[in-house]
């Protein structure tokens, strides 16, 4: 499949790598909305989303988690393509916000420039294409061919804020990257007392657990009233390349717990995530003063 993003009306096209599986609703689609709200009022922006996902659905991941009207609403749809896994894509500018070198191997991205946010894709570090920029934190990835220090914010004002608080612990484990094992479950019911929220996909959500385990439809509205404590469990390819969660809970005043967490040294991307939460945290706050408009403007030509 051919899609061909209007170059005419617009300057950036913001995006996350698709491949045979989905990503979901997962932190790299609030990336892009993030930096849509943020880019818009600099330049002219677009959304894609290239898997099986529809207006209903993204509206909805919207409207759960942003402040957001009704005519900014209307202006994102208009402003927001949705096209099934394509094989080549035409545009002027594209910003990938997962770094997704790896499933975009077989695909044929045709840009004046295209720019990756750093993430566990490692493969990113090898890139050779005078045309391919890459934002990463120095402090995670090892420098290459057109890297940019830059490390990935939040918009946090843009968040709706929890008017309360109910009793209960949270476990994120999506298909894709952080997966929770059948015997972790078990080890968390004997060790935590209370229920917990689990986001999953439907593929990789148990059966017959505890009735403790409560696993609701994402996006979840209010999710940030539905629990008092995170438990951030282990991600098997140990890296997360900048955890968002454990910087939402730190902003809305959750308490997070690391379980069985013992690879803090080999895993750069949640160290850092959390020592900049615990000494400097206002740095990862995505504001008027971001060095992202200069880096794209100088190099889309704004």
């Amino acid at each position: 499949m051919i899609l061909r993003l209007d170059k005419e009306n617009y300057d950036l096209w913001i995006t996350y790598s698709w491949s045979n599986t989905n990503h979901g609703i997962c932190g790299h689609t609030y990336e892009v909305i993030d930096y849509y709200f943020h880019l818009k009022k600099y330049m002219r922006v677009g959304i894609l989303l290239a898997e099986d996902i529809d207006w209903e659905t993204f509206q909805k991941s919207v409207t759960a988690k942003y402040i957001v009207g009704q005519d900014e609403l209307e202006e994102l749809k208009r402003n927001t393509v949705f096209c099934n896994r394509p094989n080549l894509v035409h545009a002027n500018h594209i910003l990938f916000t997962d770094g997704g070198a790896k499933s975009l191997e077989k695909k044929h991205i045709l840009c004046h420039k295209t720019f990756h946010f750093a993430c566990g894709d490692k493969e990113l570090q090898d890139n050779t294409n005078e045309n391919v920029y890459i934002l990463q934190d120095k402090r995670i990835y090892r420098d290459c061919l057109n890297s940019i220090d830059y490390k990935k914010k939040i918009n946090f004002e843009r968040l709706i804020k929890p008017i309360k608080e109910e009793k209960a612990y949270l476990l994120y484990g999506t298909k894709n990257c952080r997966n929770i094992p059948d015997q972790m479950y078990f080890d968390l019911l004997e060790k935590y007392d209370g229920d917990f929220i689990c986001l999953t996909n439907k593929e990789n959500r148990p059966t017959g657990f505890d009735k403790r385990f409560k696993f609701p439809e994402m996006p979840v509205e209010n999710l940030f009233e539905k629990f008092s404590t995170y438990i951030y469990t282990p991600v098997p390819r140990k890296f997360d390349c900048s955890p968002r969660m454990i910087a939402e809970c730190h902003y809305f005043g959750k308490e997070v717990v690391y379980h069985n967490i013992d690879y803090w040294d080999e895993d750069k991307g949640l160290y850092w995530r959390k020592w900049d939460i615990d000494h400097d945290f206002e740095s990862l706050h995505l504001n008027e003063n971001d060095p992202i408009v200069e880096i794209l403007g100088k190099h889309i030509g704004l």
